[in-house]
């Protein structure tokens, strides 16, 4: 039986386990050079025990660099600061390899201070420039570029290299049809399209030697419109493992597809089709990745052989000892990937380095070390949010008695409503992974129970921790206190019944992902729909709408000219195709004038200057949310040192309010 810690092999490379970090631009790098940063990023990673890194991707010339902060392989230069990290992550046991990413068309001239160029002058919605089509001249000297990285990789004392073939980079870009448009032998035919990546192999391993491994690393399925779909990348795997591809990475997709690739909406392991279908037509090994945040889900695909190897990537941001505490048994201190990309995607989409939502030590690794206190305190921390719990976790960490008020009898603050909507539900795994650090840390804490002047008296604590988080705001709209207005997070707990016709006031993220909720609400199961279609009682077009809606009529209201503007930049998009499946509808840019009860119950707003009447049996109010800062104004100097944290400071992020509660647990 195949376990993730048994040994195996990529060409001649032995590797101590099967778990692999796939590789990721973590923005740590402003000019190509691998940094301290980086480094130590990956040392807890490799310490941790991950059996390969991949780093990258690196670009091999300066016409292909993609983004600002990717690494540099298009000179000498580079090799001492790369080999710095290959000689730091042998001493703790990982294997490494380094991505040669080739942006192609995907380049920007605002990195590259170059034209991009292509298979084709075809352009993309992803970048302002138009490429140029590359001789075939020039062709050989690219492929050249990528030998030449290749070489520096091993000089560097890499144990493998992985060649980007996928994702709709420049490989891809030859292989696909989509910006193939060539009438030359690089052109046409798929075996004229792919002589550029043979080709590039065939170089590769004649320069480097037979015993140096090459992972090439290959969409499945573009997830385009007249994309390369699974049955091509068949054909292609068998022909570039015949020319010396060691191993293949299977993922979905390119950037610009319309299907969604790393949200938290994808289920757990739903790509490992593509890759398990690769294996079953190849005689190498095929690593398989994305949304594959849970080893348990990671061993049982390779011990049905799915894959040979699995790479994970956000999961290691998240949890740098994901393996080691998997391996060891210690589930409860594994602090899961929720594939939010908040921290992660998103910060390095808005040019600023990667980060995490509930790992505030990312890319401080050095800095945000826990160590014991200097003095033994007494904390009192009043709410139990995603902020109060980490506040309340480093401190007891570091040796203070620690207490914590919540109000409510749940933890988990407005973190607790989040996973309530349909495909949200990863978030739960947030308030899981905090609640077990402040037990396991020893943390008093009590429930139900609204802390006031008089109980911070009775505690006489050292250090005072206000994580009072927030309060619905309530507009001063006519109408609003009407029995037929409900609270979103009312909504979200079951406490109210929901009609038929449904108008939500506010589209934000609460709105949003209550509009989601409700308009799910009744909708079919999918295993439910399954079994209609298999036995030809529906069709596909009613099974797929079925799933995504029950019977109500959901419309959101917003003052704003655009809903769901508080989601990342990454998860937007998905949610907005999310409300659509779901016959959501939206007005924007309107002013709601007045709710209305029985007998005419609904919502009169105002917009461009005309009054609309909407009916509604229930009214929804989701207009964000205001600091509830009363408790600060009445501590009067009861303790000697208070610290405020969260969203009774400023309304923000659950990011936000963890990594300030850390800096405050570290800080005592």
């Amino acid at each position: 039986m195949v376990s993730l810690f048994d040994t195996t092999n990529i060409g001649t490379l032995q590797l101590k386990n099967r778990l692999v970090m796939t590789a990721m631009d973590l923005g740590f790098s402003t000019d190509g050079f691998v940094n301290d940063r980086f480094i130590d990023f990956y040392t807890e990673r490799a310490d941790g025990g991950v059996g390969l890194i991949v780093i990258g991707g690196c670009y091999p010339e300066q016409n292909g660099k993609a983004w600002k902060s990717i690494l540099g392989l298009d000179d000498d230069r580079y090799i001492p600061s790369l080999t710095r990290f290959t000689e730091a992550m042998h001493k703790h046991g990982a294997k490494t390899a380094a991505q040669i990413l080739h942006g192609g068309r995907y380049a920007s001239s605002l990195f590259s201070k170059m034209q991009p160029v292509s298979a084709s002058s075809v352009p993309t919605r992803l970048a302002r420039d138009l490429p140029r089509a590359l001789s075939a001249s020039e062709i050989k000297q690219v492929i050249q570029s990528y030998v030449s990285a290749t070489k520096r990789v091993k000089d560097a004392g890499f144990d493998t290299v992985e060649i980007h073939g996928g994702m709709g980079y420049l490989i891809n870009q030859f292989l696909s049809p989509i910006t193939n448009k060539r009438q030359d032998e690089y052109g046409g035919s798929l075996d004229n399209r792919l002589r550029f990546a043979i080709e590039t192999i065939e170089a590769t391993k004649e320069a480097v030697g037979e015993d140096f491994p090459i992972i090439f690393r290959l969409s499945g399925d573009e997830l385009m419109e007249g994309g390369l779909k699974i049955r091509d990348n068949v054909e292609i795997a068998q022909k570039l493992a015949k020319v010396g591809v060691d191993a293949f990475h299977v993922s979905p997709g390119w950037h610009e597809s319309k299907t969604p690739i790393m949200v938290m909406a994808i289920p757990r392991t739903a790509y490992v089709v593509l890759a398990s279908t690769i294996k079953e037509n190849v005689d190498v090994p095929v690593i398989a990745g994305i949304r594959i945040n849970d080893l348990a889900s990671a061993e049982e695909l390779l011990r049905d052989g799915q894959a040979d190897l699995v790479s994970i990537g956000r999961p290691l941001i998240a949890d740098p000892e994901l393996p080691k505490k998997y391996k060891e048994g210690r589930f409860e201190d594994i602090r899961t990937c929720i594939a939010c990309n908040q921290g992660c995607f998103d910060e390095l989409i808005n040019m600023r380095p990667v980060s995490c939502l509930y790992n505030p030590r990312v890319g401080k690794e050095r800095e945000y070390t826990i160590k014991p206190a200097v003095q033994k305190k007494k904390v009192l921390v009043i709410g139990g949010g995603p902020g109060g719990m980490e506040a309340a976790s480093v401190a007891a960490q570091r040796g203070h008695d620690v207490t914590l008020y919540e109000k409510a009898k749940i933890l988990g603050g407005q973190l607790y409503y989040a996973y309530k909507p349909p495909g949200r539900e990863e978030f739960e795994n947030v308030i899981t992974y905090l609640e077990r650090q402040i037990e396991k840390e020893g943390v008093k804490v009590v429930l139900g129970v609204e802390a006031n002047p008089e109980t911070i008296k009775k505690e006489r604590p050292n250090v005072l921790i206000l994580s009072t988080g927030s309060i619905p705001s309530i507009p001063p709209i006519p109408g609003i206190n009407g029995k037929n207005v409900a609270l979103a997070r009312d909504i979200l707990d079951g406490k109210v019944p929901v009609g038929r016709e449904v108008v939500i006031i506010g589209g934000g993220t609460v709105g949003c992902e209550t509009a989601i909720y409700v308009a799910k609400l009744g909708s079919m199961k999918p295993e439910v729909a399954l079994f209609l279609l298999r036995n030809e009682i529906i069709n596909l077009p009613t099974a797929l709408e079925r799933t995504a809606r029950g019977h109500r009529s959901v419309t959101i209201l917003d003052i704003k000219r655009r809903v769901g503007g508080g989601f990342g930049i990454s998860t937007r998009w998905v949610m907005e195709r999310e409300m659509e499946d779901a016959g959501i509808k939206s007005v924007t840019g309107v002013k709601v004038k007045e709710i209305k009860e029985e007998p005419e119950s609904g919502v009169l707003y105002e917009k461009e200057g005309q009054e609309t009447f909407i009916p509604a049996e229930i009214v929804i109010i989701a207009t964000g949310y205001v600091p509830n800062d009363s408790l600060s104004k009445h501590l009067n100097g009861l303790v000697p040192e208070v610290y405020t944290i969260g969203d009774c400071v400023k309304v923000r992020t659950a990011m936000e309010a963890i990594h300030e509660g850390f800096k405050v647990g570290l800080t005592i």
